[in-house]
């Protein structure tokens, strides 16, 4: 009970420091701060469809996952629909198997993918933390993308 304790301590001193230290906001920023949150449980597949209206730092992509289950947890984020815009992933998976840093890029049409270890038998539960974004310096937004979870 004490390392779950301890866990959970942990998680969340990672989770208020990338609150607070996260990029600047503007006045027309409403969006980008407030995380997009979803429940996965097993055999769920989630699919959010993404629209960027600004540029980044001005607007991304944020999700808080919470898991309910042990398990790997897939993630891919795709964007098809022109070439040459640069597509970031990047977070943090925290449960009982540990702490796993994301980070994915590349130049579009890509898909990007990840798998994430959550839990194990003692403790079925874990956290991912996710913020993407398009940067382009040939297209301007709005942006559309596609971020799907799978557990």
């Amino acid at each position: 009970m004490e390392k779950v304790l301890r866990l959970l301590t942990c998680s969340g001193i990672v989770l208020s420091i990338l609150a607070v230290s996260s990029f600047p906001t503007f006045a027309y920023e409403t969006e980008a701060l407030i995380p997009h949150i979803e429940i996965l449980t097993p055999g769920v597949t989630r699919t959010v469809e993404i629209t960027q209206r600004y540029n980044f730092p001005q607007e991304f992509g944020h999700f808080l996952i919470l898991v309910v289950g042990d398990g790997g947890v897939s993630i891919t984020l795709r964007k098809i629909d022109t070439e040459g815009d640069f597509l970031i992933l990047a977070g943090l998976g925290i449960s009982s198997a540990g702490v796993v840093p994301i980070f994915k890029f590349g130049i579009s049409k890509v898909t990007l993918a990840e798998a994430v270890e959550i839990g194990d038998e003692r403790s079925s539960y874990g956290l991912l933390w996710l913020v993407s974004w398009v940067s382009t310096p040939t297209h301007n937004p709005p942006y559309y993308y596609t971020l799907v979870l799978s557990f």
